[in-house]
């Protein structure tokens, strides 16, 4: 059942797919068109799950599911995965490379590989007060505090 992104509660378990380029308006029909028909009859356990989804900055796509409406299980989101696929099939952009990492230079957003991140640390392109999007927040209340942080508060600055 899927519910408005702005009332699922803070406290809803979320999923963020991102992309090396921003989506283009072709891509946030797909996208918008596949994740409504899918989170409409998405269940767990025959049971309903209460979720949302979000496209942020024109390139993430953020899925939330509130678990104390229903617990979501393994083959729930092995089903979610397989939309994604679907999608990044459909668009030609792999929303599931977790090796690339984003970051936001003023209002402008630019993606560059997890090596290359470390080679710009080094050579000062990108320093500790870079900001980063956390793509491993795991609730909407933290999707909404800790999205967009510093390189130095992630778990990047191991690189640092």
């Amino acid at each position: 059942m899927k519910v408005e992104f702005d009332k699922i509660p803070d406290e809803s378990r979320i999923w963020i797919y991102q992309s090396n380029y921003d989506f283009t308006e072709s891509d946030v029909n797909v996208i918008n068109s596949k994740s409504d028909l899918f989170l409409d009859n998405w269940m767990a356990h025959n049971k309903d799950l209460q979720a949302s989804f979000k496209i942020l900055n024109n390139r993430f796509l953020v899925i939330a599911v509130n678990e104390k409406f229903n617990p979501i299980g393994g083959c729930s989101i092995d089903y979610s995965i397989q939309l994604i696929k679907d999608i990044s099939n459909t668009i030609n952009k792999n929303l599931l490379d977790r090796l690339i990492v984003n970051y936001r230079i003023g209002p402008i957003i630019k993606s560059i590989t997890l090596r290359d991140l470390k080679n710009n640390l080094k050579n000062g392109s990108i320093s500790s007060e870079t900001v980063i999007f956390n793509t491993t927040v795991a609730t909407k209340k933290e999707l909404l505090n800790n999205f967009e942080i510093k390189l130095s508060s992630s778990w990047l600055s191991k690189f640092i």
